[in-house]
């Protein structure tokens, strides 16, 4: 009698349960559907409101209400919703399936108040004029802060309704069929159902937090005991589904976020479906912005967007490079596909942003540099030349012309050396040859004391005074040593060249954060402030002839900043016209002393 009882329990609560839950659940979905379909009109609305108020502004300033009624009417069945503009007054000056004219003042509107407030209005209630129950939105037409006017667009709830009373009717049928079947089977299941259901239910609700460990034990043959073992497949292939598809998606996610080229994707309704964090960057995206959005409402280019257009219509593929000012010029080349669908229709598209901003700037460097190698091996060349041919045509009969004409040639000569030199010294630099055994403790005293004893006589002969200005103990840099004088010997070779007679040049060196700062002032003609910028590119010179007279090639502050920059230090300049000129580079510390 006890197990009876027991079957009868669970037989009247499972139905009960069954009936209820039912009905709870149609309820409560009719509800959440009818609440889900009001907030999804929401948007809808707004966006059609904001379009029709962008294009009947101008009418309503104007005071054009034959044009605007056109236009409202014209706009409302290309939206398929009704449209009303009123003015500031609340009189009607245009609407969609009513003549204006005999529409009374709707001021006394809730969101038409709202609107003239300056609100979003809206609102639900039974259309006196359409005799159904609408769904209204109201959105101000301001101008220079003065609300002129509303634009209300609206939409009937009949299908709403529709919908809800569809679904209560099958709960109700869905209640009644189960209460039937419960009646008919409930008893005979009811005895097999309760230990393997519970263990079901505890693992379901595992499942649902994320957690598949737990299996279904049962010895039963019967459908329960097939039941908890298809219970148990399910949750062993859904796991390892989850587990791929999280896989894939992690992949996918490193991909594109490893990329440094942009990746964004766009589908057939113009919506932004997948964007990395390099597009963001390049189109200047706030993260996360983008996703869900039309294309044209994150990216703000003048060529993006209908080249997007073009490939979503077309399905071509197109390559062009643009030009975007976000933070600075950059070049893109922007490459994009069409991702075909059903039919060969396109149904999204993807674009890839390379930025060649570097190339091209490259490009414009071995232009100028194969330029400027060309003027500067020219202009020697053409010297030497011309004295050759004039001791050949018979300056060498004369001594005195011959021999000066021989030294000038001898001077180009240098020059010519002096700049296959350099630029020798600076390929091998740029090119990374600066080897890590090549790195040792270097003793920056040392090297600076050696340096400027070269150039001592150079100086005395000028009147001028180097002074060196570094502390008894300092510590030693991580260096090529070699290159480190090279640096020395170009920054005093500059400062002792364009530094007047009687002039003066110091050498400082102290240690500053992880490593040491070398500073070299003179006191000669400075450079002007728009020259300092560009003073580190290869062959310029402030001037020209000054420094073709002083036998400069223009390299040797190239040559300067590579090296520096190669032992992961950095160089740079400080000067003001006609006082003189500092040049500053610091190098890292020796880990070994």
């Amino acid at each position: 009698m006890s197990n009876l009882k027991i079957v009868w329990k669970l037989f009247l609560t499972q139905t009960s349960l069954i009936i209820i839950s039912l009905l709870t659940i149609g309820i409560y979905a009719g509800i959440s559907l009818k609440e889900h379909y009001l907030e999804q009109l929401v948007p809808q609305l707004t966006t059609n409101a904001t379009l029709i108020r962008d294009i009947v502004a101008k009418e309503l300033i104007d005071g054009k209400s034959d044009t605007i009624d056109f236009l409202t009417k014209r706009l409302g069945s290309k939206i398929h919703m009704r449209a009303t503009i009123v003015d500031s007054g609340g009189t009607v000056l245009g609407d969609s399936e009513k003549d204006p004219t005999k529409m009374g003042n709707h001021l006394d509107r809730p969101e038409i108040r709202e609107a003239l407030r300056g609100k979003v209005g809206k609102s639900i209630r039974y259309s006196e004029t359409l005799k159904t129950e609408m769904m209204y939105l109201a959105l101000p037409v301001e101008i220079k802060y003065r609300i002129i006017g509303a634009v209300r667009v609206s939409l009937p709830l009949s299908k709403v309704e529709k919908m809800g009373g569809h679904i209560y009717e099958v709960i109700v049928w869905g209640a009644i069929i189960a209460a039937l079947l419960s009646l008919g089977i409930g008893f005979i299941l009811a005895r097999r159902m309760g230990k393997p259901l519970i263990q079901m239910t505890m693992a379901a609700r595992k499942m649902a937090r994320g957690d598949f460990s737990e299996l279904i034990r049962t010895d039963s043959k019967d459908e329960i005991g097939d039941l908890a073992r298809s219970f148990n497949t399910m949750s062993i292939e859904l796991q390892n589904k989850i587990e791929t598809l999280t896989k894939q998606i992690r992949e996918r996610q490193a991909i594109l976020s490893g990329m440094i080229e942009g990746v964004i994707a766009i589908n057939q309704d113009r919506r932004v479906i997948l964007i990395n964090s390099a597009a963001e960057e390049i189109l200047n995206i706030p993260p996360g912005r983008a996703l869900g959005r039309f294309h044209w409402e994150v990216i703000r280019h003048t060529r993006l967007n209908p080249l997007f257009q073009e490939v979503l219509e077309t399905g071509a593929q197109k390559m062009e490079e643009i030009i975007l000012h976000y933070g600075g010029e950059r070049i893109l080349r922007v490459q994009t596909a069409a991702i075909p669908g059903e039919g060969g229709t396109p149904w999204a598209m993807v674009a890839v942003f390379h930025d060649i901003t570097q190339i091209r700037d490259l490009e414009r460097v071995r232009k100028e540099f194969v330029a400027n190698v060309s003027h500067e091996l020219r202009t020697p060349l053409t010297s030497i030349k011309g004295f050759v041919e004039t001791l050949r045509n018979g300056a060498v009969s004369d001594p005195e012309k011959s021999l000066r004409f021989l030294e000038i040639i001898e001077k180009h000569t240098e020059r010519l050396n002096r700049l296959i030199t350099d630029l020798l010294n600076l390929s091998q630099i740029e090119s990374g040859k600066t080897e890590a055994n090549n790195l040792k403790p270097v003793n920056l005293v040392d090297v600076v004391s050696r340096v400027i004893s070269n150039f001592r006589e150079i100086a005395d002969q000028k009147g001028q005074k180097i002074k060196m200005n570094i502390p008894s103990v300092l510590p030693h840099v991580l260096a090529d040593k070699e290159r480190i004088e090279t640096v020395m010997e170009n920054l005093l070779d500059n400062a002792v060249k364009y530094t007047p007679n009687n002039g003066e040049v110091t050498v400082s060196a102290f240690e500053k954060d992880d490593g040491v700062q070398v500073e070299v002032a003179d006191t000669g003609i400075g450079i002007p402030p728009k020259d300092i910028p560009r003073i580190f590119e290869r062959f310029y010179r402030v001037d020209k002839a000054r420094s073709r007279e002083l036998g400069g090639t223009g390299l040797g502050l190239s040559i300067v900043k590579h090296i520096i920059e190669t032992h992961g230090g950095k160089v740079r300049a400080e000067s003001e016209a006609g006082k003189g000129s500092r040049f500053i580079f610091n190098l890292p510390k020796s880990p070994l002393l």
